[in-house]
């Protein structure tokens, strides 16, 4: 078994649809984390700070149940961070963020020799380029990842809510550019490759980002249609599994990367892998996926795995 870390956030979403409230634990690196660790091909390390509230205990309760190493989970004196959850008629999600502890994440020396173990790392946290301990963390983690020659994966997980201002959406651009220029795997929703591109056109969008990176596996997930993806200089689509029942997509883009990551790792992919080999672990990662927009919370499904 391959060891891999995700660094980032794990906070509650609390949702709000015809009048009812519900929380779910979440956080984009906290789901890969999860899903990572209930696959159970290798292990999961999370990287991130938990809260000194009630939800901690729950929190808590999903690192055991999933079985994540918790050897860089650090807590702080600050509550849990929240994000309100709106669904619309297509349950599609929107989100306002009340920030709080997953700011406080520090990468300190000692576990910065730890990581001499770690086979590959995950950088997808929504918050992870928001000031504060975690982004010196991100960016700490992600130069020692360079320098060790340790592959990892990019999800830019970019929300509007978080990056509002021309000035901050810029902010946010530059920081994600050196990860898309260094990272071994790429995931991005049709809305973020835009961002990141300004390019309208997707396969030239595709293309430019491929220019930088060649050897880089460039995934791009388009909802119900189908997913991109970029090897050797060539793009190639697979068809998404469509749900039969339909309940929440929250959690839909960090299920997809985190079995693609446990397939990339497990099978060893490199350079010398065939396009067919890439187009089979995509077709399973879609299929991955696709359980958990048929249940509410992004971490729901992984009790009804297939």
């Amino acid at each position: 078994m391959k060891n891999i870390v995700s660094i980032g956030e794990v906070l509650m979403d609390i949702y709000s649809e015809n009048n009812t409230i519900k929380s779910e634990v979440g956080g984009a690196s906290f789901n890969v984390a999860c899903s990572i660790g209930a696959i159970n091909k290798n292990n999961s390390y999370f990287m991130g700070s938990l809260g000194n509230d009630e939800f901690s205990a729950l929190i808590k309760k999903f690192i055991k149940k999933f079985n994540i190493k918790e050897e860089f989970i650090q807590v702080t004196d600050k509550p849990t961070t929240v994000a309100k959850v709106t669904l619309d008629e297509n349950k599609e999600r929107f989100f306002q963020f009340i920030r709080n502890s997953d700011a406080e994440y520090q990468l300190d020396k000692e576990e910065s020799q730890k990581l001499s173990k770690i086979d590959f790392i995950h950088f997808g946290s929504a918050t992870g380029f928001l000031e504060g301990n975690l982004k010196k963390s991100y960016n700490q983690l992600f130069e020692l990842a360079v320098k060790n020659g340790i592959k990892f994966s990019f999800d830019p997980n970019f929300r509007d809510k978080l990056w509002v201002t021309n000035e901050e959406i810029e902010a946010f651009k530059i920081h994600c550019q050196k990860y898309m220029e260094k990272a071994s795997l790429i995931k991005f929703s049709e809305d973020e490759l835009f961002l990141l591109t300004g390019i309208e056109n997707q396969e030239e969008a595709i293309k430019t980002i491929m220019q930088k990176n060649p050897t880089a596996l460039v995934c791009i997930t388009r909802g119900c249609n189908d997913t991109i993806f970029g090897w050797k200089n060539k793009l190639n689509y697979v068809p998404t599994i469509l749900a039969e029942n339909l309940v929440d997509t929250t959690g839909a883009g960090d299920a997809f990367i985190s079995n693609l990551i446990n397939e990339y790792v497990t099978l060893n992919i490199n350079e010398n892998s065939s396009t067919e080999e890439i187009a089979n672990i995509i077709k399973k990662s879609n299929m991955f996926a696709n359980q958990t927009v048929q249940y509410l919370g992004a971490l729901s499904f992984l009790e009804h795995l297939n």
